[in-house]
């Protein structure tokens, strides 16, 4: 083999060794930008999955801003009836009062001792629901002894109520207000006493 001959042997060969590098170098590079590839779609789609795990707390938490503020309304509603309630009791006491001052005035009716609404009011002990049935003959006593009408025991009688009796008296017409028939049935239906009971205390 003449020098040149080896020359060129020599020279395919470092050709041969440097495509070879070159194709083993390519393959590292696809290798790499595969991974890349994986690497970055696992990226996205972990930031896909955390902006779905915020936008559902953001929705639970306005979902329950929502709840609380629909309660707070709902809270602020029944006050606001149970205080308009409360004035319109309020107002069917004075206009009973007032009902009951036209009468006296038109056609007075003798009594013992003149004894004014404001006046009874301040007489008739305060009670408890426990407590009702023993104060109703204290009560009963105090009205027989000022020889009161019907119509301002009626009216005294309701000035005394706790909320849950007086909310049920507000289902009665306001004419049935004064009527002692009437606050007696509400009365017995609210506290539960017995017919026999009301027949012992009145």
């Amino acid at each position: 083999m003449s020098l040149e001959q080896h020359h060129v042997l020599m020279n395919l060969e470092e050709q041969k060794k440097h495509e070879e590098e070159q194709r083993k170098y390519e393959e590292e590079q696809r290798k790499h930008e595969e991974e890349q590839r994986k690497y970055g779609k696992a990226q996205r789609k972990e930031e896909a999955e955390q902006r779905r795990l915020e936008d559902e707390r953001e929705e639970r938490r306005r979902q329950h801003e929502l709840a609380l503020k629909d309660s707070e309304q709902a809270l602020k509603a029944s006050k606001l009836a149970l205080i308009e309630k409360e004035l319109e009791l309020e107002r069917a006491q004075k206009e009973s009062a007032e009902a009951i001052a036209a009468q006296q005035a038109s056609s007075p009716i003798p009594a013992a001792p003149n004894v004014t609404l404001s006046s009874l009011n301040s007489l008739v002990p305060k009670w408890t629901e426990e407590e009702l049935e023993a104060r109703l003959e204290e009560v009963e006593a105090l009205f027989d002894n000022f020889n009161t009408t019907e119509a301002k025991r009626a009216l005294v009688l309701t000035k005394h109520l706790d909320r849950k009796a007086k909310a049920a008296l507000l289902l009665l017409e306001k004419s049935q207000r004064g009527n002692l028939a009437e606050v007696r049935r509400v009365i017995t239906k609210a506290y539960e006493i017995t017919p026999e009971k009301w027949r012992q205390r009145f």
